[in-house]
């Protein structure tokens, strides 16, 4: 089992250390409390585009061939990603050369350098990007369905923004941006990896000083709480997009809770034995048996407010009908009594998921994700010794509880993209 330390900094930077025993890499990863979700309507997509930006160059770093040189010549790689709810930059390196990465990753985050001429031409790419998504459906439908399912003001734009915000955005917005949300009560800096390093009290001490820079005093640390917005959920549930593919996508899905319930445990659980692997109940009906689809899924999302249970799959268009009734009924049967989920199956659930914890936490970069994201979003670090002890004490009346309570026929949503052009076919199967 592995130990952690935290440690909140005078600064109010909070410092999660997961020493790793045998570990020669180390992972630096600064997460910070903001994500798509808290943008006002005029900078949808500003989250996004800061994480292209702080490769463009920082202070110490002031071009892009110039930082990713310093990282390159470590052999290290670093990276970002956004989300609705949280941001997270990173350099996994080898562990004696962690002082680079704090530098890097301190950099980034503090003092990136924000220059139009640089935020101009990016604006390209990133409507490449959006471009690219939404030829892509497997990919695009799932903003479709959160478009469609959320108010526009919560979760329901999609994190890479659209073109008309992205192209208006200036210096100015990302540097107010960041002073409003990239203030250190705001973040959670994770060090994980070779337990040597990570020991000594002088990591702490390296710690203050690269967080020390640029104007971070200055900066504040809004409560992602009072940004949440109204009650997420529309009152849509149908979403039929035209497009002339060869295969049709689609994702269904039923409301659920937040991350913080605890009957998220009994869901993941049930969204496992339903969609979670090659064994799965979906992936043996809709794909083996019938040989509907080339990928089905079932899974679980949960926000600070809200969550969704569902699936998504990529079916023949001719014979589409068969596959969304097929895919819908396999949901309904467990919630329902009339295929109801079996100890075999709910052991097999937890076994799945404890050999995948195995698997997800064998390096620095995976643990670092792992600690700093209950830290940042619970407040708390669950530890996989902990979250599994909860998923193996879940009972079977517990599992059927919880899915009759959120697989309800009324709250069913619902889109697809494909060659349709008549939504009522879909209106029909969902009734």
């Amino acid at each position: 089992m592995l130990k952690h330390t935290i440690n909140v900094l005078n600064s109010h930077l909070t410092v999660l250390r997961i020493p790793m025993p045998a570990v020669k890499s180390v992972t630096v990863l600064a997460l910070v409390n903001t994500g798509s979700r808290y943008e006002p309507a005029n900078w949808l997509g500003i989250s996004h585009f800061l994480e292209h930006m702080v490769f463009k160059g920082t202070e110490k770093y002031p071009e892009a061939k110039i930082l990713s040189a310093a990282v390159d010549a470590v052999g290290a790689k670093f990276n970002a990603f956004t989300s609705k709810e949280y941001t997270g930059y990173y350099v996994k390196a080898d562990s004696k050369k962690m002082e680079l990465a704090l530098d890097v990753v301190s950099d980034m985050v503090l003092t990136p350098r924000l220059r139009q001429e640089d935020i101009d031409r990016e604006k390209g790419v990133i409507i490449e990007e959006m471009n690219m998504y939404a030829d892509m459906p497997s990919s695009h439908i799932g903003s479709l369905f959160e478009e469609m399912m959320y108010h526009p003001d919560t979760l329901g734009h999609d994190v890479i923004g659209i073109k008309e915000t992205v192209s208006n955005l200036k210096s100015e917005d990302f540097q107010a941006y960041l002073n409003q949300w990239y203030g250190l009560k705001n973040v959670v800096l994770v060090l994980s990896g070779d337990d040597e390093i990570l020991n000594q009290e002088s990591t702490i001490d390296l710690v203050e000083k690269m967080f020390s820079k640029g104007n971070v005093s200055q900066r504040s640390a809004e409560s992602f709480r009072d940004h949440l917005g109204p009650q997420p959920l529309t009152d849509k549930k149908l979403h039929v997009e035209y497009k002339k593919t060869e295969q049709a996508h689609f994702v269904l899905g039923y409301p659920c809770f937040s991350r913080t319930d605890d009957r998220r445990y009994a869901l993941s659980l049930a969204s496992i034995v339903l969609g979670g692997n090659m064994s799965s109940r979906l992936f043996s009906e809709v794909r083996e048996k019938r040989g509907l689809c080339y990928y089905v899924h079932a899974d679980t999302d949960f926000y600070h407010d809200t969550g969704l249970f569902g699936g998504a799959a990529g079916v023949d268009p001719k014979r589409v009908e068969e596959a969304v009734k097929v895919t819908v009924q396999e949901f309904l049967s467990i919630a329902d009594g009339t295929k109801p989920i079996t100890a075999e199956e709910l052991q097999k659930a937890k076994d799945y998921i404890s050999g995948k914890f195995v698997l997800d936490l064998e390096d620095s970069e995976s643990v670092a994700q792992y600690y700093g994201m209950k830290q940042l979003l619970l407040g708390t670090v669950e530890t996989p010794d902990e979250l599994l002890k909860k998923f193996m004490v879940v009972t079977l009346d517990e599992v059927h509880r919880v899915v009759s309570q959120v697989i309800q026929k009324d709250q069913l949503r619902f889109a697809i993209i494909g060659p349709f052009e008549d939504k009522t076919v879909f209106e029909n199967l969902l009734k």
